[in-house]
């Protein structure tokens, strides 16, 4: 697990990012989120779709931004996290393509504020999976279905480009 400092909203936390390999629970994890347990607090999402954790951090500082606002589209920030992957504005279409799936094995974990211990603690607790280093990433991604989700051509393979161009559609959202 890593923990990133939310320079833009210090007062929110530390966004605390985990990388969990061979989920078994995945099933009862989306249920979970489904029925708006509160109890979850973290964000769960497909890390097949993840480029780095550059990429996370974009999604968890605009959830941050817009918490602050008071600008939320979807009901908590773990889903507004998981909504901010999109470049879209389809709550519902985002939270399918980037939230997990029942059959989902890995799994990037977010969860905003609180002490890095607490915040492996309750991901552990929650998540039955091994944790793993957030470089294997490189191992996981999907880089084709990335590039079909963001409409970004064909980057040949090149994540540093890929990212560029995912950062700016991210951050074209809505506009």
């Amino acid at each position: 697990m890593e923990s990133y400092k939310l320079e833009l909203h210090p007062v929110r936390g530390q966004a605390h990012v985990c990388l969990f390999r061979n989920v078994t629970n995945a099933p009862e994890l989306r249920q979970r989120l489904i029925n708006q347990d509160a109890t979850m607090a973290c964000a769960l999402v497909n890390a097949e779709l993840v480029i780095n954790p550059f990429h996370v951090m974009l999604a968890a500082n605009r959830a941050a931004h817009d918490e602050k606002h008071n600008q939320l589209k979807t009901h908590n920030i773990n889903s507004e996290i998981v909504f901010d992957f999109s470049s879209t504005i389809h709550i519902s279409q985002s939270l399918k393509r980037f939230g997990i799936e029942d059959t989902t094995t890995d799994i990037i974990a977010v969860k905003l504020g609180g002490t890095s211990e607490e915040a492996i603690a309750f991901m552990k607790d929650n998540i039955k999976g091994d944790v793993v280093a957030l470089d294997q990433l490189d191992q996981i991604r999907d880089l084709k279905r990335i590039q079909k989700y963001y409409q970004t051509g064909d980057v040949k393979e090149d994540p540093v480009k890929l990212m560029q161009l995912v950062a700016g559609a991210m951050a074209l959202k809505g506009l």
